[in-house]
């Protein structure tokens, strides 16, 4: 009787896991979580609002970047944070995960020094947060849109990061981002990624309709998911620019250019406006003819993205992320609409 008691617990623990065999760990608990890409760290009333409102319980902090400059990998553009107040301005609750970008030319600068790298990041990163008294940090993300080039240099420079984690004594994990076309390479060697599900079209190519979020660019590469070997959480788009067109050619981003003032700009093909005349904005002349093609992460679109990503993870279990935390972005969805795009398949 005893033996068939087991047999039968055995089978029922095949058949229910069936479905997650191939499915790595959770490196950390499943909790709503936002990006925060400026350079200055100060969450207003309407921010700590919005975090509780969506029981937002992680917030994805860029700390710098690393790039190349006088020939050295150097840490730039490094975000500030405002503790005017005397605290850090932030439920008690919310986990702070540092995050570093890291441009493609660091990388390549840096080949065979990825342990100096890996210190530098680590080491600052530490300091930072320690001196800002950054609460309730458990991991640390590089963020780098490594290619078939640079990847043995972004794998070492995982390895050594972590080892630099471990050197420290720090109780951190290391996370890096998944961009769609990394998802059908090895994995890099981190504890987690996160899915990054936005800039999937070429946004400096004159005929794309919108670089932000299209579900025609993304499914693709989605029948790499559900065999990933890295536990991976998802981060969809909430923000919208403007870019600028000289003939075909990709000028650069623009923003707030008031494109409804027919006096200077008509529409045509939906997004895209073309200037009647020389318009002077900011500190850029738009020319006569040249085109701006403004682009949003539109609901429906990011809705419909969303389910295609939630049918093949429906086995896995994993957060979504907003990028990122703007009251002038958030402020074009519904609360409704945030908390489906929160909403997991689990």
């Amino acid at each position: 009787m005893k033996q068939t008691i087991i047999a039968i617990a055995m089978m029922a623990l095949i058949v229910t896991g069936c479905g997650r065999r191939n499915a790595p760990e959770a490196c950390h608990a499943e909790k709503n979580g936002v990006y925060y890409w400026k350079t200055v760290l100060k969450l207003d009333s309407a921010d700590i609002a919005f975090m509780k409102r969506h029981e937002v319980g992680r917030v994805y902090l860029r700390m710098f970047d690393v790039d190349v400059e006088d020939a050295e990998a150097v840490p730039v553009a490094s975000v500030r944070i405002d503790d005017s107040a005397g605290k850090m301005p932030a439920p008690d609750d919310v986990e702070f995960v540092p995050v570093v970008y890291i441009t493609v030319d660091a990388l390549r600068m840096m080949a065979g020094k990825e342990k100096e790298l890996a210190e530098n990041i680590v080491t600052r990163v530490r300091n930072m947060s320690e001196y800002n008294g950054l609460p309730n940090v458990a991991e640390l993300q590089l963020d780098c849109d490594w290619t078939t080039s640079t990847e043995q240099s972004f794998f070492k420079l995982c390895d050594e990061s972590k080892n630099t984690i471990k050197e420290l004594g720090l109780p951190w994990r290391l996370s890096s981002t998944i961009r769609l076309h990394q998802l059908s390479r090895k994995a890099p060697p981190v504890d987690c990624g996160v899915l990054m599900v936005y800039n999937t079209g070429s946004f400096n190519n004159p005929d794309t309709h919108n670089s932000i979020i299209d579900a025609a660019d993304v499914e693709p590469y989605l029948k790499h998911l559900p065999s990933y070997p890295v536990h991976l959480d998802v981060a969809y788009p909430t923000y919208s620019w403007q870019l600028l067109f000289r003939g075909r050619i990709f000028a650069g981003l623009t923003d707030n250019v008031n494109l409804s003032d027919t006096a200077n700009f008509t529409l045509r093909n939906g997004n895209r406006y073309v200037a009647k005349r020389d318009v002077p904005h900011k500190d850029i002349m738009i020319r006569e003819g040249n085109t701006i093609r403004e682009e949003t992460a539109a609901y429906d679109e990011t809705a419909r993205v969303k389910e295609m990503i939630e049918k093949q993870l429906a086995e896995r279990g994993h957060s979504n992320i907003l990028y990122h935390l703007d009251n002038t972005n958030l402020s074009k969805y519904t609360s409704d609409e945030i908390d489906y795009i929160y909403t997991t398949g689990r």
